[in-house]
């Protein structure tokens, strides 16, 4: 999954914004965010052992275009560099994990809410890729969706903050490898595969 398919997208709700704009709202909102990612697990293909994925820092950034005062569709894009510690002979061996969310969706504001102060609520489809970082290591592309909720709060008319919490779940295959070539040690087990993140945003209002 290459970062192709996000710039298109950005384009796309970017050629959205003189709508809204004409409405005389803030029609677009970039919010680059750093967070916290955690969650998910691998099963051992050598016994029943499951190992669970480091919990680890996250990077990314929302895109979103209004679509009515308190309405907007958005595009999200968040990376984890992450790993697992997966039990082998003579020693335990770590593997070196990148976890990448692409996804569209769409947030609501609470009605009522007047002021500075915006909680919301958010709901996205999309791909995620989870590709290995060590030697010979390949990916893996499924389908995921997230929800999730925060609070956005007004600093001026073009800056604000925003926080997130939000849940992925990823529709993994229980027959499927992890994403690892050359021979894999471990792959995912069951149907699907949850992470919780938390995120802080710094939001530029255009």
């Amino acid at each position: 999954m290459r970062l192709r398919p996000l710039f298109i997208v950005t384009c796309m709700l970017c050629a959205a914004a003189p709508l809204a704009h004409a409405q005389g709202r803030a029609s677009v909102e970039i919010a680059p965010f750093i967070g916290y990612r955690f969650g998910g697990s691998v099963g051992d293909t050598f016994s029943a052992a499951t190992y669970g994925i480091d919990g680890a820092a996250s990077a990314g950034v929302t895109v979103s275009v209004s679509v009515g005062k308190t309405t907007a569709i958005e595009l999200l894009f968040s990376r984890q560099d992450t790993g697992v510690d997966v039990s082998a002979y003579p020693s335990t061996q770590h593997h070196e994990l990148t976890i990448d969310h692409l996804m569209a969706g769409a947030v609501g504001e609470f009605p009522g809410h007047g002021g500075r102060v915006h909680p919301f609520m958010e709901a996205y489809l999309g791909l995620t890729r989870i590709q290995s970082r060590d030697a010979n290591g390949g990916y893996s592309t499924y389908g995921s969706a997230a929800v999730g909720g925060g609070v956005k709060l007004d600093l001026s008319r073009y800056l604000g903050v925003r926080l997130d919490a939000r849940a992925y779940a990823i529709f993994v295959s229980s027959s499927a490898a992890a994403a690892c070539g050359g021979g894999c040690a471990f792959a995912f087990s069951g149907d699907a595969m949850f992470q919780g993140e938390v995120a802080a945003s710094l939001v530029l209002k255009l």
